[in-house]
């Protein structure tokens, strides 16, 4: 994070007060150091050391409800993307284009408005960006599982456990077809365009 230390001290009216190499180091430094805004890694490890951002940037909002949140990530997939949103985060930048977009980002994110970076903006979707835009005080929901029907939802846990179509298709005893229909529908409504995809968006909200 050295080109962000310097980045922010160049700009001449931010001051950094604490830094963090860890989830567990910055839940810590947050609950004894005061802050105005966080800018933070998505893989930084957290619990067991895996890089799981979503766990993080969940506690990170439920301990601090009121805390701008900037996230630096390479992540481009759609679900984990808004899944970001749903954690509550107020802006999102990518790694490649932080030096050109972070402090557009601080900027807007201060002012009480919701950033997302151009190159993530295809990520989220027009709708997305639209409703945080309007009231970033409200995580958007748009990946949330509660848009899945109960047999899209099944559909989507037991592909992400490893079943072909037709496996599960004989567990919930329907057709090829209706299954194969389901999951594609499960898809389209999440904006998820790969079978990797499907598994990570199970992985994030607890599917699996």
């Amino acid at each position: 994070m050295l080109g962000v230390q310097a980045l922010l001290k160049g700009r001449g009216n931010m001051e950094v007060v604490g830094e963090a190499s860890s989830g567990a180091e910055l839940v810590a430094l947050l609950a004894s150091t005061p802050c105005d805004l966080l800018i933070t890694d998505f893989s930084m490890p957290y619990e067991d050391d895996a890089g799981d951002g979503l766990l993080l940037l969940r506690r990170l909002r439920r301990d601090h409800p009121a805390l701008p949140i900037i996230v630096l990530t390479m992540v481009h997939n759609p679900a984990l993307v808004r899944g970001m949103l749903a954690a509550g985060v107020n802006g999102m930048v990518g790694k490649v284009a932080m030096m050109k977009e972070l402090l557009l980002a601080i900027g807007a994110v201060m002012n009480g408005r919701m950033y997302i970076c151009e190159s993530m903006r295809e990520d989220v979707g027009d709708r997305v960006i639209s409703r945080t835009q309007a009231d970033a005080s409200q995580p958007a929901a748009s990946n949330d599982p509660a848009i899945l029907s109960q047999r899209e939802a099944e559909v989507v846990r037991l592909y992400a456990q490893g079943l072909t179509v037709t496996q599960i298709a004989e567990h919930v005893h329907r057709s090829v077809k209706t299954v194969s229909q389901q999951k594609n529908d499960a898809m389209r409504k999440l904006g998820i365009t790969s079978n990797t995809q499907l598994f990570e968006y199970a992985r994030a909200y607890g599917l699996l």
